[in-house]
C-alpha cells in the first residue's frame, strides 16, 4: 500500500455497492482524515465508539442500500478504533432537510430570500424534481421521442442541481482543512464536478488525487468507459460539453431509457462474483450498445410496463433476430459467416 503525500487531497469515487468497500477500506487507511458524503447524523459519534448499535443508528436513517451501510458503519468502527477520524458532509442535503423543516413549520419558498444557500438548494432541486416527475409521466402515457425530451430535460435540471450540490460541498471541506493536509473524500461516481470546485477552493498549494475505486474490477472486466451506463455517460456529456449534438444526445437518452428497465435494482452480494453490480452494468451496457434510436423505440413500446426479467427476455430476443438477419444478409451476398 502506498503512502499518501502530506498534502495531498485524494477524492475517491465510487458506488454504494458492498463490492467497492476493499477499495474504500484501501484509502481510509491511507489517509487520516475520511469526508463522507453523507449529511451530518448526531448519533454519529456514538455508532463510532460503539455505545450505540448500528442497528439502532441505520434505524434512524432512510437508506436506499442498507446492507452496504451495515457492512460500512462496521468498517467505520473498525478503523476509529485504529486512529482514523470521520466526518461526514453533505450540505446540500443538510439544507434540504433545513427547507423541510421551515415549510413543515408553516413557511413558504418566500421565508427563503434571506438564505442564498437555501434559495438556491430550493431552486436547484424545483427544477429537478420537476423534471423528474414529468418524465414519470411520460414515461406512463407519452410517445417515445417525448419520453427522450423528458430524459433529456431531467438530464440538464440534475446537472445544474450536481453543480449547486458539489460548490457547496467543495466549499465546506476547504473549510475544515486547515491542519489537515492527507484527506480522503467519498463521492459518488456521477458526482465528478466536485474535483473541479475543490481543485478552485484549494487553489495551488494542495495536490489533488482523483481515483475511480473500481478501476481495477472495471480493467479486469475489459468494461470501457469505466462501465458507465448511458444515462450517467449523457449526464457528463452535459456537464463538461454544452454544445452536445442532439443526435448523441437523443440515443444516449434512448438507450437509457432501456437501460433503466434493465439494470438490477437489489442490492448484491459479492460471492461466487466479487463484483456483482459491475458484471449486471457491464452485461446491460453491452446489450444497450447494440441498440439504435429505432431500436430502443421499438423496444420500448414492448416492455414499458414490463419487469425486469421479461424486458431482459424481450431485448436479447431482439437483438438475436438483428444479428440472425444480418448473418442471412451476409450468407445471401456471399459475405463470411
Amino acid at each position: 500500500m502506498s503512502k499518501m503525500r502530506a498534502d495531498q487531497v485524494t477524492i475517491g469515487f465510487t458506488s454504494h455497492h458492498v463490492e467497492t468497500l476493499p477499495y474504500i477500506r484501501e484509502q481510509m487507511e491511507c489517509h487520516p482524515l475520511t469526508v463522507l458524503e453523507e449529511p451530518p447524523s448526531p448519533q454519529f459519534p456514538a455508532m463510532l465508539d460503539g455505545s450505540l448499535p448500528v442497528e439502532e443508528y441505520l434505524a434512524e436513517l432512510d437508506s436506499g442500500f442498507p446492507e452496504f451501510d451495515r457492512v460500512m458503519c462496521d468498517l467505520l468502527r473498525e478503523l476509529h478504533g485504529k486512529g482514523r477520524r470521520f466526518i461526514q458532509m453533505e450540505p446540500y442535503l443538510e439544507s434540504l432537510l433545513e427547507i423541510h423543516e421551515l415549510f413543515a413549520a408553516g413557511k413558504t419558498s418566500l421565508d427563503l430570500a434571506p438564505s442564498p444557500r437555501l434559495l438556491q438548494v430550493y431552486e436547484a432541486e424545483k427544477l429537478a424534481t420537476g423534471a423528474l416527475i414529468a418524465y414519470y409521466a411520460a414515461s406512463v402515457k407519452a410517445p417515445f421521442d417525448q419520453v427522450v425530451e423528458a430524459v433529456k430535460r431531467f438530464t440538464r435540471a440534475n446537472v445544474k442541481r450536481l453543480k449547486v450540490r458539489e460548490r457547496l460541498r467543495a466549499q465546506a471541506i476547504g473549510a475544515i482543512l486547515n491542519g489537515c493536509r492527507s484527506v480522503f473524500i467519498e463521492a459518488g461516481y456521477i458526482h465528478y464536478p466536485l474535483y473541479h470546485y475543490l481543485r478552485r477552493e484549494l487553489g495551488p498549494a494542495w495536490k489533488i488525487r482523483v481515483v475511480f475505486l473500481l478501476d481495477p474490477v472495471v480493467r479486469k472486466l475489459g468494461a470501457k468507459r469505466r462501465n458507465l451506463g448511458p444515462g450517467d455517460l449523457l449526464t457528463f456529456l452535459y456537464t463538461f460539453h454544452a454544445n452536445l449534438s442532439q443526435p448523441t444526445a437523443d440515443l444516449l437518452a434512448a438507450r437509457s431509457v432501456i437501460s433503466a428497465k434493465l439494470i438490477q435494482k437489489e442490492e448484491l452480494l459479492p460471492g461466487p462474483s466479487p463484483a456483482p453490480h459491475s458484471e449486471d452494468q457491464l452485461r446491460i451496457n453491452h446489450l444497450v450498445d447494440r441498440l439504435t434510436f429505432q431500436d430502443c423505440g421499438k423496444l420500448f413500446e414492448q416492455v414499458r410496463f414490463a419487469r425486469r426479467e421479461r424486458t431482459l427476455e424481450l431485448v436479447t430476443g431482439y437483438l438475436e433476430q438483428i444479428s440472425g438477419r444480418t448473418e442471412a444478409r451476409a450468407q445471401r451476398s456471399g459475405g463470411p459467416r
